[in-house]
This record gives structure tokens, sequence and C-alpha cells, in this order.
């Protein structure tokens, strides 16, 4: 004997169904359906099917009802006035069902299998299975009653997440021209589901269809903010950042499965002094004394570039090393930093090792980085992930590199204090890099925690830096004169150094840099656009009064932006008002040329 909920209300008997009767009857299976196994009270019964108000009859048609529906439930060779499925009770009724025989119980069940399958092609297959167990809305004829509506809803969130769940199994077995249809239509019958959006640009992206990606994330960000006044949640968020930044994670993994660590250069140029610091705290943190290093310069100074060379570094020595990068669309994103440095250590653990890890008082940290629930935070949660790191580091010495500091989330700086603060005798090392002077979500709370590590300045790079530069650039020793120039237009910033020279090696405008300082000015807050451009046009003219009237701005907003562009190293504390690199006013003149919207002056 079968039933079935997930459309309506069925009775099987091997291959046939069976007539269950009126839609009275139907309504009485329905009911004790809800409740298999237990006990429904007579007076619930005759309350839910007739919504509060039975007509004084209404028990003598209830019995007549569950004698009706023991002609179709009973087994046909059960004894006569003994009922085995459906039971009076001395206070209500019961239907004894298996769970195997109701088809909710079944679908619930196989995506339970879904979700423990570690081959996305076995997935596939439960997940199919039980979405084909759905026949319509579950209990269509009753979903609207108050005594069905809250499972009709359970099922029906079950059945949307299900649905999700197997396009994204399609999007990890390569199967994008079968999902994004499909996903197509999912996000727009169900706008409000974020996971429908996030999967359908996903698709687009892996389609090579970059564009219409992010405007299907422009279309959600506009419909929850239109609809709900919310905006997107972090996975929506990080995925538009991913997609922008063409980040490899968004990439289909190869096929299986040998999976092998980049190889990392050690060599930075220009950056010896710098590398044989982290050597050092290395040696120290292998000797049990650990600490942390902040890698400081204004932007494009090679910070990320020498995170990696640390990376290498750490590598040749034995240490595991876990790495995050901090991103402004993420800043709020509660333990988002933490969640990157751990998750990929935790998820590469035989599934025994990573439960002891994560026990007793590490439990708390659990919640952040592995079960990805919400944590009340505070000094519980702090202290677990910092046990967290110690007992990652007492197996093999660990090395924590965080890039971009300035955009970490609050959680995660909290975190990373109370770390660097506790770690004089655990093998470990933090290393982070910061953006000179680019505005932060929370300054102060930065600023206490860069308080506590241990400095390590970048500076332009030397002549002689440069000049291996641009033998790596051109493959030929390069003319001292074009050296010379490149680090005047420059000031040795190894970003705008090594675009320059490969732009004036191809005899080029380049736009790269444009791009750079248009996305530095958006960083630099509001009025940094403006006052860069008016700074550049007024070029020897350009006094601090002149130039905010020039960009339109009340002199305490120009005040405030030409803080921010001092302090990432764009332009000069002085008068007149300067660009510290000649290339950064060309770009910025260059923008203005092409209409390029980030440097419109305002009117």
């Amino acid at each position: 004997m079968g039933f079935g909920v997930l459309g309506t209300v069925e009775v099987w008997r091997g291959n046939e169904r069976l007539e269950v009767g009126t839609p009275r009857n139907r309504a009485v299976l329905a009911r004790l359906l809800l409740s298999p196994g237990r006990v429904i009270p007579v007076d619930q019964l005759l309350d839910d099917l007739w919504e509060g108000a039975p007509p004084p009859q209404a028990l003598s048609s209830l019995r007549t009802f569950v004698c009706r529906l023991r002609r179709v439930v009973e087994p046909p060779a059960q004894e006569p006035g003994r009922p085995s499925v459906l039971i009076t009770e001395p206070r209500g009724y019961v239907l004894r069902v298996e769970e195997a025989a109701l088809d909710s119980a079944r679908f619930e069940r196989l995506l339970q299998q879904a979700r423990a399958a570690a081959e996305p092609r076995t997935a596939l297959d439960l997940v199919d299975e039980a979405l084909g167990l759905w026949r319509g809305p579950a209990y269509a004829e009753f979903a609207h009653t108050l005594w069905a509506r809250g499972e009709a809803t359970r099922l029906q969130e079950l059945q949307l997440g299900a649905t999700e769940r197997r396009l994204d199994t399609l999007l990890a077995l390569g199967r994008h021209a079968e999902a994004v249809p499909a996903l197509e239509a999912h996000a727009r019958a169900q706008p409000t589901r974020e996971e429908g959006w996030r999967l359908l640009a996903l698709g687009l992206y892996r389609s090579s269809r970059q564009g219409d990606a992010l405007a299907v994330l422009a279309e959600a960000r506009r419909y929850l903010a239109d609809e709900l006044g919310v905006d997107p949640g972090p996975e929506l968020r990080k995925l538009e950042a991913d997609i922008l930044a063409q980040t490899s994670e968004l990439d289909l993994p190869p096929e299986p499965v040998t999976i092998r660590k980049p190889v990392t250069r050690l060599r930075c140029l220009g950056r010896d002094d710098q590398l044989a610091a982290a050597g050092a705290a290395m040696a120290a943190a292998e000797s049990g004394t650990g600490g942390s290093l902040l890698f400081d310069g204004v932007p494009g100074a090679g910070r990320t570039q020498l995170l990696r060379g640390v990376e290498a570094l750490a590598d040749m020595r034995g240490f595991q090393v876990a790495q995050a990068q901090a991103h402004p669309l993420e800043s709020e994103y509660d333990y988002g930093v933490a969640r990157q440095i751990f998750e990929p250590i935790l998820y590469a653990l035989p599934a025994q090792e990573r439960q002891r890890l994560l026990s007793g008082t590490v439990e708390p940290a659990a919640d952040i980085v592995w079960h990805n629930r919400p944590s009340s935070g505070g000094p519980g949660a702090l202290h677990a992930l910092y046990r967290l790191a110690v007992r990652l580091a007492e197996r093999v010495p660990l090395l924590i590199l965080i890039d971009d500091l300035q955009w970490c989330d609050p959680g995660s700086l909290r975190w990373l204090a109370y770390l660097a603060r506790r770690i004089e005798r655990v093998p470990l090392l933090v290393a982070a890099s910061r953006a000179t002077g680019v505005p932060a979500g929370d300054g102060q709370l930065l600023e206490s925690l860069c308080s506590i590590f241990g400095l390590v300045r970048l500076d332009g790079l030397p002549r002689e830096a440069a000049a291996a530069l641009a033998g790596e650039l051109f493959g030929a020793e390069p003319e001292p004169a074009f050296v010379s120039s490149c680090l005047r237009a420059t000031g040795g910033n190894t970003f705008l150094l090594t675009e320059h020279m490969r732009a004036r090696g191809a005899g080029e405008r380049s736009t790269s840099i444009e791009r750079w300082v248009a996305g530095q000015l958006r960083h630099a807050g509001p009025g940094a656009a403006a006052l860069a451009e008016a700074v550049a046009a007024l070029d020897d003219d350009a006094e601090f009064h002149a130039v905010a009237d020039l960009a339109g701005l009340p002199d305490s907003q120009a005040a405030a932006a030409l803080s921010a562009l001092v302090g990432m190293g764009i332009l000069g504390d002085g008068s007149p008002l300067r660009f510290t690199q000649p290339v950064v006013r060309q770009a910025v003149l260059e923008g203005v040329r092409a209409g390029v919207p980030q440097f419109a002056l305002s009117p």
C-alpha cells in the first residue's frame, strides 16, 4: 500500500490507483496523513475538517467517512472488524503507515542521501528520483486549509531546494547548456530566492556569457531593492565580485582529480629586505615563537606579489599555508575572512580527523567556519577560532596570509587581534597586507589591529629592480634612459611601473592604468574623482580652493577627499596640489577625454 500527497491525495496498491471517494473522504485521509502513526483526537479532526464550525451531525459524518476509507486502505485479506491501518483509539483515529509507504517521506529520504553522496552523478540521480515523485503542489486540494498549509509550504520549500540542488549539480558536471534554460525559468518564477539568481549567473558565466551573468545579477539587485527593500546577500555580492575579477574559483574544476599546489615564485624584485623579515619571522615560528607581520604600502606597491613570495618561502620551509583575500563587497560578511582561512583546510581533512579538530573548546568555531551558521560572536567564538588555529599549528607550523586587510570584516579583525596577542608560544605566523590610506569599513578597529602587527613598509622599487623588471619584460637589457624615464613617471610603484613599461614598449596608451586609477578613485570615496580631475586640469594652479571650486565640492568634502588621496599616495601633501606619479595625472586626463564615468566632473 502506498500513499501520495505530493500532488492530489492518492492511495495505491501495487500499480493500481484506488478510488478514495468524495472530497470529504479525501480530506479525512489527507488530515490523517499529515501525522502518520499519531493519534488525531476526534475534536481536532472535526475542528479542522469543518474549519472550526462543525455541524450537529459532524461526528456521525466523520464515522461514515472513516468507515468508507477503511474499505480502501485496509488489506483485502484483513479480518473484518479488526483494522490494521486505520485504527480507532479511545480519543480519536490513527493511520499506521510505514515511512516507505508515503511519497513525501521517500522524497525527504532521497534528498538526505543526495546530500551525503560524494559523487555528483550519484547525487543527481537521487535528486531526480526524489523530484520524480511530485505530481503537483503538495496536498494540492487542501493546501488552502489552515491544517494543511504549513506542511504544504514546508514540502514546497524542500522541492524548490531540491530543484536548485539539481541545477547546481548539473553545473558541477559541466552540463551548462541543459542547466541555464531551466535556471532562467526557475529564477524568474521564484525571484525572492537568491540561490536561483546565483546559479543562473554562474551558469551564464561558465557558458562564456559574462555580460549576461552580470546583467542577471543587476536584475536580481533591482528586484530585491524594489520589491523587498533589501540588498543582495553575501553570496550574490561575492559572485558579482568574482565575475568582475574573473577568479579561477568560478571555473569548472578539471576532470579528476589530482590536485597540485600551484608553484609560487619566491623572487620578488626589489623586495629582498621584506622577504628576509618574513624568513626571520618564520624561523622564530618554527622554534615555537609565533608572530605577525603587516606589509604596508600604497595601492600598486606590489603587496600581493610579495605575499605570494612569502607563501613560496613558507612552502620551502614546510609550513601549512592558509590564506584569504578580503574584498569591499564582503566587508560586512561577518567572519568571512576566517571562513576563507579555515574552510579549505577542513575540507581536505578526513571526516574523523575534522570532527576531532572541531571538538571540545573549538566546537563554537565549527558553526562559523564549517556549518556556516549564524554565530553569536563574542569572546567564546574568538577563543574557539584561536584554539582552532593553535590545533592546526601544533600539527605543522602554520602561516596565515591575508591580502587587503583594510577590507577585512569586523568579526575577523577582532579574531586576528585576539590571535596576534596570544601566539608567542605557538608555531604560527600571521602575515597580512594593507593598502595605505584606502578607507576601511571600521578604521578604528583596523588601526587597533595594525598596531599589534610588526610593520614592514613597501616603498617604490629601486633602480636596480626597475632595470631587472624591464629586462624580464623585454628579454633584453634596457637602456638606462628608458629605466630612468619610467621611474620618474611612476615613482617606482610596482603596478604602474610594470604597465607603463609594457605600454611604452608596445607604443600604446595604457588602458590598464586608466582602469586601475578609476578603481582607486572610487575606493577613495565621494568627491575624490572630481577632485583628482580638477587637480589634473589646473596643473600648476592647483591650489586647494581653486581645485574645490572647479570640482564643485564644499571645502569640507574637498578636504576629506584630499586627505584620502594623499593617504593613498595619489596626491602629494603640498601646495600647489600635484600627483605623485605623472602617469596617474595622464590617466585622469585620458579618462576625462574618453568620457569615462568614474572621472566625470561635478557640475
